[in-house]
């Protein structure tokens, strides 16, 4: 038997090296591999027992794990940043937990064969690539380990109960949850083992009786409850204090039980047929009436049939059980994220259906209604095609470039993967289609920082720093946080040569012992160019006291805002100034441009004409409402308006263009090339200027003869 054992052991490492060997040159991906990791100077420092302290103290991350963190760490030591070393140890890990499965479950039945299977499929299955090929699920395999040694460990207990062994397990699950909290099930799946296979609970008893041994041997385990529940209020704490729970006010609490119920029967769906698996499923909110009614009526027949079969087949109801409660701490009846399901939640609960699989065949082939040959011919068949499909999984995770084009392809679009795609893109040097990805991101989802923050990096490689800077800034006021923002804004500002010039500014206008209500609203654009949104706010708040309307406040603000190009913030600003003080002739212009911005033709060209009341030399004004007026066909009017530009301007060469342009269009050439030649005279090089000159002069000579007769 130890030799058949060690032959299977064997075997199931040969799976999990078949498999996940691939991931030997992978590369990090730059979701959460990051936060655990690549960027996290604590991790990469090692072991040392300053860090030792922060694993257990800190909350990044949003989960105390802090034997994730050490694992981390000791990965930083061996292996420094090569990713290679984190994925070996991520599919020794894999390999360990799985051998482990087997020898518990082998000791527990005293069934081999099943056991060997259950195994194999947990080795195998594409559901449980995401928790192998990444990184940062480190948390998930390394759980694995210690919550089957506690298996074992309460088996062991069970055989011969002593306080030294009951503590044991204890440990055992302690560890577990210091690797990943969602092993707080454990007691609970102690109890379905204590019923089978262990046999504490006599099955041929009458259901109150059986009902009284499980209430027994619930309280025995009144310890590990207790630590369960004060595991749930930990995690529970931490991510509310990162406010990781937001997204769950915008799905209500029915539409989350719908997303519950889809998603177990989803799980099962993708168990049997694991296709379209990513690394992101996008939350849809609401699940489609049919979608709802089918799993519930899945999980009823099921259920049904797990409890008509407790007494003579209690693999099934134990099985069963062990994956619909070892699911609950992650079906997002708490929405922790915005998505809706994801695969690595099912690397332990799926050990339940794989015990109902593996058992189930197991009788088939004793029964000898089937050959016990052609059994194990389709289970290896199905342990085969479960491998290749693996593999081909594992193949999506090499970067970040084909793990999100990957999802893309099998789901939903979404924001969140579009940015991801795009990340990816831009470390593989590949700029134009990134910036098409991110651009995509933000279209999806208009509050996607770091796809803004990408937009700006990529514009900051282009040297166009302005542009960089106002992307930064637009950053920073989603996210006033945000570092890696602020450091590149700043940046931006030194190459724009303006950054000395502003912190010296402040600096001198914070030493004014009086500030008058200009000092402040000028301290509040200073630090919203440098990307202190949070202090910025401040300023604005006490001028605010000073002016009770606001009117400069505001009019700062939407400045700010205006120069970059958040058009649709600034408005806000400018309309209350304009209600505080409606004849202001600068206010009612830029709201023009906002509103042209937004393609609100109509309304910004009644700011104009507002501003143009007010001031009737308002060149930019007159200007701005010519282009207008002629894109919306009212050509003399237009004309009217270019006119009044030159008049006051008469050295103004872009409205002489427009003016000729809109000349040509009405065909009044002769006076449309007198406007282009004044151009010329003063800038002979001018690129507009002489296209409109050339397309003049085409048309005047494609014009038609006029017919000769004779008298």
């Amino acid at each position: 038997m130890k030799y058949r054992h060690g032959l299977i052991c064997a075997g199931l490492v040969l799976c999990c090296v078949a498999i996940y060997g691939q991931t030997l040159v992978h590369d990090f991906i730059l979701y959460d591999d990051p936060l655990y990791v690549t960027q996290n100077s604590e991790v990469q420092a090692g072991l040392n027992w300053d860090n030792l302290g922060w694993a257990f103290t800190t909350d990044r991350a949003m989960y105390m794990h802090p034997l994730t963190w050490m694992s981390h760490m000791l990965d930083c030591d061996l292996y420094g940043l090569r990713p290679w070393g984190h994925h070996l140890t991520n599919l020794l890990l894999h390999a360990l937990g799985t051998v482990l499965l087997f020898l518990v479950l082998s000791r527990m039945t005293g069934r081999a064969w099943p056991s060997a299977l259950a195994a194999a499929l947990f080795a195998v299955h594409p559901l449980h690539v995401e928790s192998v090929a990444w990184i940062a699920e480190r948390k998930d395999v390394l759980s694995m380990v210690f919550w089957t040694a506690g298996l074992g460990a309460y088996a062991w207990h069970r055989q011969r109960p002593s306080v030294r062994r009951y503590l044991a397990t204890a440990a055992l699950f302690l560890l577990g949850f210091m690797s990943k909290p969602m092993v707080v099930t454990f007691p609970f799946v102690l109890l379905l083992l204590d019923y089978w296979p262990l046999g504490r609970v006599d099955r041929t008893a009458p259901p109150g009786a059986m009902t009284r041994q499980l209430a027994r041997l619930a309280w025995e385990k009144t310890p590990l409850f207790l630590l369960t529940a004060a595991m749930c209020a930990v995690t529970l704490a931490m991510q509310l204090r990162a406010n990781n729970l937001e997204f769950m006010a915008k799905v209500p609490f029915v539409d989350r039980c719908a997303n519950a119920l889809v998603v177990y029967a989803l799980y099962l769906v993708k168990t049997v047929w694991p296709s379209g698996l990513a690394v992101y499923y996008p939350h849809p909110i609401t699940r489609p009436e049919w979608q709802v009614a089918g799993a519930a009526l899945v999980l009823f027949a099921v259920t049904m049939v797990s409890i008509w079969q407790f007494r003579r087949r209690p693999y099934l109801i134990v099985g069963w059980c062990w994956y619909l409660g070892t699911l609950v701490p992650v079906i997002e009846l708490v929405q922790a994220g915005t998505f809706s399901h994801a695969d690595r939640y099912t690397y332990i609960p799926l050990i339940g259906i794989f015990i109902m699989a593996a058992w189930g065949l197991d009788e088939l082939r004793q029964s000898r209604r089937i050959p016990a040959a052609a059994v194990t011919c389709a289970a290896a068949v199905m342990v085969a095609g479960f491998m290749l499909a693996a593999a081909i999984q594992t193949g999506h995770w090499k970067n970040n470039e084909t793990l999100y084009r990957h999802a893309l392809e099998v789901t939903a679009e979404s924001s969140f993967s579009r940015y991801n795609f795009g990340a990816g893109l831009y470390a593989n040097k590949k700029r134009e289609e990134a910036l098409g990805q991110f651009q995509r991101a933000l279209a999806l989802d208009p509050a996607n920082v770091l796809a803004i923050e990408h937009i700006a990096a990529l514009l900051q490689d282009q040297e166009d720093y302005e542009a960089a800077a106002a992307r930064h800034r637009e950053a920073l006021m989603l996210a006033p946080e945000f570092a890696m923002a602020h450091g590149n804004l700043k940046n931006a500002l030194k190459k724009l040569n303006t950054l000395d010039a502003l912190e010296s500014e402040r600096g001198e206008l914070l030493k004014k012992q009086a500030k008058s209500l200009d000092d402040l609203c000028r301290l509040g654009v200073i630090s919203m160019t440098l990307g202190d949104v949070n202090e910025a706010s401040a300023f604005f708040d006490q001028s605010r006291k000073m002016e009770p309307s606001g009117r400069k406040t505001n009019l700062a603000i939407g400045s700010v805002l205006l120069k970059d190009k958040l058009y649709d913030k600034a408005l806000p600003f400018y309309e209350k100034a304009l209600q505080t003080t409606p004849n202001d002739p600068y206010a009612l212009y830029n709201s023009g441009l906002i509103l042209t911005a937004l393609n609100r033709s109509a309304e910004a060209a009644d700011k104009y004409r507002a501003a143009l009341r007010l001031n009737p030399d308002f060149v930019p004004a007159h200007n701005n409402l010519g282009i207008l007026l002629a894109d919306s066909g009212h050509l003399d009017e237009a004309v009217e308006h270019f006119l009044k530009v030159i008049a006051l301007v008469p050295d103004s060469r872009q409205a002489r263009i427009n003016l000729a342009s809109l000349l040509m269009e009405n065909h009044r050439n002769a006076e449309a090339e007198t406007q282009l030649k004044k151009v010329l005279e003063a800038d002979p090089s001018n690129a507009e200027a002489l296209k409109l000159m050339s397309q003049f002069e085409a048309d005047k000579s494609a014009a038609p003869a006029s017919e000769h007769k004779e008298p």
